[in-house]
C-alpha cells in the first residue's frame, strides 16, 4: 500500500526567533518535534518530508552581505561561506532534537539537487529524496543559496521547494508551520487584533494579498505573501485534491487537531 505522503515546512519564524540573529526557541521546537512525532506514532501522519526555514540564522547575513541579489562578485565568497556554516548550525540543532523524539531524519540539502533561474526553480534531481522517503525516513531540507542560471545563485524559497516537493512526490496534504496562526487581514504582530482569514481561495488571491498588509519583520524569501505566492504555481494541485493548510505550532496541539478535522485557529488554500 502507498502511504499517503505530508509535505511540512517548519518557518523560521517558528523555531527562531527573528528580532535576534543565531537565536532558536529551543522549548518551541522541542514542542514540534515532541507532537510531530506523536502524529507519525498515532499515523495521522503515515510519510513525511519536512523542509525548515533559516530564520535568524540566515536572513540577517543573507540581507546584510547582499546574497539575496545573487553573485556580485569575489568579495561575496567568504560571506557566502560563513552565512552557510551559521545555518549548518541551526540545521543540526533541529536534527538532534527530532532525533531525540524519536524521528528518523535524513539530513539533505537543496543546494544539492535543485538549480534556478531568476529564483525560480527550474531543474531538479529529487531520486534520492524519493529513495529516503520510500525505505522510511523522513528527508530534512532547509533553506539554502541556489545555483542560479541567471544570478549567479539565488536565495531558494523552501516555501516554493515544499510545493514542487509536493507536486513531484503526490503528496497528500502541505502544511506551513509558523508563529502565527495561518494568515490574517494585517500582521497580528503589528495589528494584535487584525482579523484572522479562515479560507483563501487561490482564484482571489490578488485580492487576499492586498488584505494582507505589511509584515513586521525582513525576510529574504517574502514571508506569507511568498508562501501564497509559492503555492498559487500550482493551484491545480489543489483542484486535484492535495490539502493545504498554514497554522501555527508555537503551542502544542494545533497540528493534532488540524489532522483529525477539529476545531483549529488556521487558514485552508483553496480553489473555488
Amino acid at each position: 500500500m502507498v502511504k499517503e505522503l505530508t509535505v511540512m515546512k517548519l518557518g523560521g519564524s517558528l523555531l527562531t526567533d527573528k528580532t535576534k540573529p543565531y537565536t532558536y526557541r529551543k522549548e518551541v521546537l522541542q514542542s514540534v518535534a515532541r507532537e510531530i512525532a506523536e502524529c507519525l506514532d498515532e499515523g495521522l501522519i503515515q510519510s513525511l518530508v519536512l523542509l525548515h526555514g533559516v530564520g535568524s540564522y540566515g536572513h540577517p547575513p543573507v540581507l546584510k552581505y547582499n546574497l539575496h541579489k545573487g553573485f556580485l562578485g569575489p568579495e561575496q565568497l567568504l560571506q557566502l561561506s560563513k552565512t552557510q556554516e551559521g545555518v549548518a548550525t541551526l540545521r543540526h540543532i533541529i536534527v538532534k532534537e527530532l532525533q531525540n523524539a524519536g524521528i528518523p531524519v535524513c539530513l539533505m540539502y537543496p543546494s544539492s539537487m535543485v538549480t534556478s533561474e531568476k529564483m525560480q526553480m527550474t531543474s531538479y534531481f529529487l531520486e534520492p529524496l524519493k529513495g529516503f522517503v520510500s525505505v522510511g525516513m523522513i528527508p530534512l531540507l532547509g533553506g539554502d543559496i541556489l545555483i542560479d542560471s541567471v544570478m549567479g545563485w539565488s536565495v531558494g524559497s523552501g516555501d516554493q521547494l515544499a510545493v514542487i516537493i509536493a507536486k513531484e512526490l503526490g503528496a497528500k496534504r502541505l502544511l506551513f508551520a509558523s508563529d502565527v496562526a495561518g494568515i490574517y487581514e494585517h500582521d497580528p504582530k503589528l495589528k494584535p487584533d487584525a482579523a484572522p482569514i479562515d479560507t483563501i481561495n487561490l482564484n482571489d488571491l490578488e485580492a487576499a494579498l492586498k488584505r494582507m498588509g505589511a509584515s513586521s519583520i525582513d525576510d529574504a524569501s517574502g514571508g506569507m505573501k511568498g508562501k501564497l505566492k509559492s503555492i498559487v504555481a500550482d493551484k491545480q494541485l489543489i483542484k486535484d485534491g492535495l490539502e493545504v493548510g498554514l497554522l501555527s505550532m508555537m503551542e502544542y496541539g494545533a497540528l493534532k487537531a488540524l489532522l483529525k478535522n477539529e476545531k483549529c485557529q488556521c487558514t485552508r488554500v483553496v480553489v473555488e
